[in-house]
């Protein structure tokens, strides 16, 4: 089977795409392939943001980077929802450029004839895919049709990375938790210092260990225990903002990064934690669930360069003051020099 036919198309595209790393990968493959295929001035597959309804086009073919990136509208045309809500492609030919239709959905350059079709995810349209022609050359009802099997399969294209992306984030949570595990935690971490030391704002970073662990276990066993890790870990999670990031990083310990704060902010974030966990923390028994908080400030652009294995160091000895005083309590300090 050649690929001038949809089906030998299809199989070559997907044998193509099925290697892909990325959805945008996969998309790159489709609409290069459509150049022989499916011939057209330009090819956008363009986006319904679920929240905003704002469109954006998420790859192109033949449409500039600026446009591409400057490209957005407050919601899909008349025309274009009426194609996604229906789940049919519509074929567009002789429209007057100056009508209200051919205004909505072009996109940068001038085109004689047009053909639009959904793109379905999940039985759902969340955006479509729309191709145009500058010359006399116009599009056809096999093209519509053609245009439409397109639409379905970058809709399965969005699936499977969707559960790709999925199964990843999976893999980098702690089962016990639902924290980072700290094999993800470590270049995470490094992203942060590194737009840290970009733009120039501190960085806090903190060990959290949970004092009743080990006698949880002797007493409960472990999955009572790790439920008790999982309830301080929510705790935790409650009292921080979706830029920081938390992780288990030992058995009855958790790190936590905090961004953008100064060492006399990070303090008053780690008080908020442990007075939370120990006023919210239920546990079992008669046990006093309390946490032993040891933390640095990394303020400057030295502090961000320092190898981990130094901060970690620095920050274990602060662990370790904080686990020696009379009420585990917080520990925080500026990293020390080298």
């Amino acid at each position: 089977m050649t690929k001038s036919t949809l089906g030998g198309w299809l199989v070559h595209v997907m044998g193509k795409a099925d290697g892909a790393l990325s959805l945008e990968e996969a998309l790159h493959v489709i609409m290069d392939s459509m150049k022989e295929y499916f011939p057209s001035q330009s090819v956008a597959v363009i986006l319904i943001d679920q929240d905003t309804k704002e469109l954006r086009i998420k790859i192109s073919r033949q449409i500039s980077y600026t446009f591409v990136k400057q490209y957005h509208k407050d919601g899909p045309s008349q025309i274009a929802e009426q194609v996604v809500l229906e789940q049919r492609p519509m074929l567009l030919n002789d429209l007057a450029q100056d009508s209200a239709v051919y205004q909505s959905l072009k996109l940068e350059h001038d085109f004689v004839s047009g053909v639009i079709a959904p793109v379905i995810k999940n039985q759902r349209g969340v955006g479509y895919i729309f191709c145009d022609r500058a010359d006399d050359t116009t599009f056809s009802d096999p093209d519509l049709l053609h245009l439409q099997v397109i639409g379905l399969l970058i809709g399965s294209m969005m699936e499977k990375f969707e559960l790709i992306q999925a199964s990843k984030k999976l893999s980098q949570l702690d089962d016990a938790t639902g924290a980072l595990q700290y094999k993800a935690f470590v270049p995470a971490f490094a992203t942060e210092l590194e737009r840290a030391s970009t733009h120039e704002y501190a960085v806090g970073l903190a060990l959290i260990s949970v004092e009743a662990f080990r006698k949880y276990i002797e007493t409960y066993g472990i999955d009572e225990a790790h439920g008790l890790l999982e309830e301080v870990a929510g705790i935790i999670k409650s009292n921080t903002r979706d830029m920081d990031i938390l992780a288990r990083f030992g058995a009855d310990e958790f790190i936590l990064c905090l961004s953008g704060l100064k060492q006399e902010e990070v303090q008053d974030q780690l008080d908020l934690i442990q007075n939370a966990v120990s006023e919210q923390a239920m546990g079992q028994g008669d046990f006093t669930i309390c946490v032993a908080i040891g933390a640095l400030s990394l303020s400057d652009g030295k502090d961000m360069k320092r190898p981990l294995q130094d901060i970690l160091g620095a920050l274990g000895k602060n662990l370790v003051a904080a686990k020696g005083q009379e009420r585990a309590g917080v520990v925080l300090s500026p990293l020390p020099a080298p």
